[in-house]
């Protein structure tokens, strides 16, 4: 009889804790749906939302961790999570793809570059020719650089270039750079409401017979100074709740601020990608200073690929600060190539964002 009684106190708690866990299981579910939801909500008309989707690595880790559980306890409850990722499978692939097969042998028709240079401050003067080595060994074709003032630095990178045939166009009030071994036909500033200098800018490029419309750009910063970002770092170390909290309604407010100018401004871009002419071969470069799972993101996603979607391995982290592991540059670009290959470049630590190196080929006409 007290046997019969463990088993089944045994079996309540089971039982107990199996619909705790379904229940929890369910409820991440739900959270994970609501951050790839917030992508469809324009920041510019509720900023704070797009805080949400800042969550989703969280929240996906959480979900992934009910697995082992499922597989101990529970085998055919397996199918709620992987279900229930399957659902958003596309956003996951957004902000961490896999791909298997390796096409570095193949041939490129346009090497794409982008970078947050940050106006190379941490780079000597005597030491800036590795940009230079860099996209002449690797036979970049469009170079797109954001926080590049002119100066002594910049034309020890790109006056060598232009002696081996690259086109450059420099804005130095919006510190944005546009190298091209085609010709450039026009370059453009394009306006931007900001509370900074970010900005963007626009150039036609003829690459063969085909004009390649170029769009370079540096999207609103979450301005956090380098203080501010020791205090977050310093929440995260030191978890005391007081300081987390009031760190986290800080952060809070700066990226909601932020998002509302980006949903701004991605508006504006989007609406000129769209009255370019039927057929226009498009590349859209820069640094978002937002996540793949953002309205910002996924509103250029949904006219363009993104390079390291199609092309990448793993997060990609390209903002180069401790504590911030997320992938915020890109190179998108119009369904007539398909991506080799691409890579954040991790080994350039001279600005606080890596570089990303995109490889693309010319699908058939």
């Amino acid at each position: 009889m007290a046997e019969q009684k463990k088993k089944r106190s045994a079996s309540l708690l089971q039982s107990f804790l199996v619909n705790v866990f379904l229940g929890a299981n369910i409820a991440t579910l739900v959270l994970l749906w609501a951050c790839c939801g917030t992508t469809w909500i324009d920041p510019s008309l509720h900023p704070r939302v797009s805080v949400i989707g800042l969550l989703f690595p969280v929240i996906l880790l959480l979900n992934l961790l009910f697995v082992p559980f499922w597989l101990v306890y529970k085998p055919r409850m397996l199918v709620v999570p992987l279900l229930g990722m399957a659902v958003c499978s596309s956003y996951i692939l957004d902000y961490f793809p896999i791909h298997m097969g390796d096409k570095s042998s193949e041939e490129a028709d346009l090497v794409v570059f982008t970078w947050n240079s940050h106006y190379l401050t941490n780079c000597p003067l005597d030491s800036v020719d590795f940009l230079t080595d860099y996209l002449l060994e690797h036979e970049v074709d469009v170079a797109c650089l954001q926080e590049a003032l002119s100066s002594a630095k910049y034309d020890s990178v790109f006056e060598p270039l232009r002696r081996h045939g690259y086109h450059i166009e420099r804005n130095s009030a919006s510190s944005m750079i546009i190298a091209s071994r085609y010709p450039i036909l026009k370059c453009e500033t394009l306006p931007m409401e900001s509370k900074s200098t970010n900005t963007a800018t626009y150039a036609d490029i003829l690459v063969d017979e085909d004009t390649v419309s170029v769009f370079n750009v540096h999207l609103e910063s979450n301005s956090l100074s380098a203080e501010e970002k020791a205090e977050y770092g310093e929440a995260l170390t030191d978890p005391e709740s007081d300081k987390v909290k009031s760190e986290a309604l800080f952060l809070t407010g700066k990226i909601s601020a932020a998002a509302h100018y980006r949903g701004l401004q991605i508006g504006h871009l989007a609406h000129r990608i769209d009255s370019l002419p039927e057929g226009r071969r498009i590349l859209f470069c820069g640094d978002f200073n937002d996540t793949p799972i953002s309205y910002v993101y996924q509103h250029i996603g949904r006219r363009l690929q993104n390079a390291y979607r199609r092309g990448g391995n793993g997060v990609g982290v390209s903002f180069n600060e401790t504590f911030f592991p997320v992938r915020i540059d890109n190179i998108f670009y119009s369904a007539h190539w398909e991506c080799l290959d691409a890579k954040v470049e991790s080994s350039i630590t001279v600005s606080d964002h890596y570089p990303i190196l995109a490889r693309l080929k010319c699908k058939e006409k």
